[in-house]
């Protein structure tokens, strides 16, 4: 993860913009993410949790993160959460973010645009799988 393990996720941030070839400041990134350069600058400093989904997204492109740098900042984002708005059931939300394999495969399942069909399948092998 070349360092970023400790970081939290405003951290980890505001290492990508200052790490960005274009070199943005805080301000042009704020404004390219759609939030105020003094809501930007509280959550690089973690006093406030990470953006939207949508907001992250323009991050990652405006950062022009890597496929693996967009990873480390959207986990980040999860652990950031400070409020229980999270979409994620909360019984099953410690289990994805602990076991990275789980979160990979509902990446490429989102990527893929993966359907109901092969989820079935998928738990119905799970659930049929020799011990």
């Amino acid at each position: 993860m070349n360092g970023y393990e400790s970081m939290k996720f405003g951290e980890y941030i505001k290492a990508k913009r200052l790490e960005c070839e274009k070199h943005p400041s805080l301000r042009s990134t704020a404004t390219a993410i759609g939030v105020s350069p003094q809501f930007y600058s509280e959550v690089e400093k973690d006093r406030r949790s990470a953006f939207t989904a949508e907001r992250l997204a323009k991050l990652k492109d405006f950062l022009e993160l890597t496929s693996e740098d967009a990873q480390i900042m959207y986990d980040k984002a999860a652990e950031s959460k400070k409020t229980k708005d999270t979409a994620v059931a909360q019984d099953f939300s410690d289990y994805i973010m602990e076991k990275d394999y789980v979160a990979r495969a509902l990446r490429v399942a989102k990527e893929m645009g993966t359907g109901e069909k092969e989820w079935l399948e998928f738990i119905a092998k799970i659930q049929n799988k020799e011990e």
